[in-house]
């Protein structure tokens, strides 16, 4: 049997951060914010400043999960870095100048700074221990031209950066969420899935992404038409994983272009800078993992549809989602 939109909003609203558990986490995330306003204010150092901020990630795409196990709330902060228009030369000497300023806003917290093999700096990380709260800090330098673009180093250390937009990756999401109201419950239902099914990245093998997923849905939406039913967008996205030689997936509006050569077997581009490929880590034979649970999922929930009772049809959707699955 099929599933109703209100009956998988009943299993959305399980696996999204709660109404009741999103006050703790605001409270500290607007106590930051005020540090920050202040400390921008306030701050009349000569050379590198901290000029502005955003709140991006999944708690400002309104796509968050509730917390569960390996997978605790971390939003991201992007700090807008200005005073040196040549500090994204020296990616070193950026970092070390945010977890100083970290800590001036902060002195009574440890500022977990993450580096790879090299020393290189990956992530710098607030972490809040009574809530659990994970603080990603994004340092980014505007640009002149392109308007409304950055450099930003890279998340996987190396050294190394790339140009894109976080207001745009902003503006993007909101459109997607305007013009399919399911959208956000399509990509929040995926991504319990890829947790479910260990697909998601970590340092040391690579996945799907959030942003990924995000992509994902939101480019099936536009060239295969916006679909509002929540089965249906979940199906067509796993139909669409599973297919070999999925083509590659940019955007209009963005800037660039996809590079003549590649090693990934796939190519997802960032919405804002067709240079950047969100999946550059993916290896063949994780890909070939993901398509094959992919094609597992798709099957399942197929049959899932051409079964009688509810209850045949539960068990078929929990062998996909995992025993927190359920509609009532």
């Amino acid at each position: 049997m099929k599933l109703s939109d209100k009956d998988l909003q009943f299993f959305i609203k399980k696996i999204k951060l709660q109404p009741e558990s999103m006050g703790k986490y605001r409270d500290q995330v607007n106590n930051l914010k005020d540090k920050l306003n202040k400390k921008i204010a306030e701050d009349d150092r000569h050379g590198l400043k901290v000029t502005k901020y955003l709140i991006s990630g999944s708690w400002k795409k309104h796509t968050i999960l509730r917390p569960s196990g390996d997978h605790p709330i971390d939003i991201d902060l992007v700090l807008f870095v200005g005073g040196d228009e040549n500090i994204h030369n020296d990616i070193g000497k950026l970092f070390d100048f945010i977890v100083e300023y970290l800590e001036e806003i902060y002195p009574q917290k440890d500022i977990s700074k993450d580096v790879d093999a090299e020393g290189n700096t990956k992530s710098v990380t607030i972490y809040f221990s009574g809530s659990g709260l994970s603080v990603d800090i994004v340092p980014v330098v505007p640009l002149t031209t392109p308007e409304n673009y950055v450099w930003q180093p890279s998340r996987h250390g190396n050294g190394k950066k790339y140009i894109t937009s976080i207001s745009k990756q902003l503006s993007f999401s909101l459109e997607r969420r305007q013009q399919n109201p399911s959208y956000t419950s399509i990509v929040r239902a995926i991504k319990w899935w890829r947790n479910y099914n260990e697909l998601k990245p970590t340092d040391d093998e690579p996945g799907l992404s959030s942003f990924t997923i995000e992509l994902i849905v939101a480019y099936l939406d536009i060239n295969k038409g916006i679909e509002t039913n929540i089965e249906e967008g979940i199906i067509r996205f796993f139909q669409f994983i599973s297919t070999e030689g999925i083509p590659e997936i940019v955007f209009e509006d963005s800037i660039q272009s996809i590079p003549s050569t590649y090693d990934s077997p796939i190519y997802i581009a960032d919405n804002t800078n067709k240079e950047n490929n969100v999946v550059k880590r993916m290896t063949d034979d994780r890909w070939s993992e993901i398509i094959e649970v992919a094609e597992e999922a798709f099957d399942t929930l197929n049959f899932a549809q051409a079964r009688n009772n509810e209850g045949d049809t539960i068990q078929e959707w929990k062998s996909i989602f995992g025993p927190s699955f359920n509609i009532k």
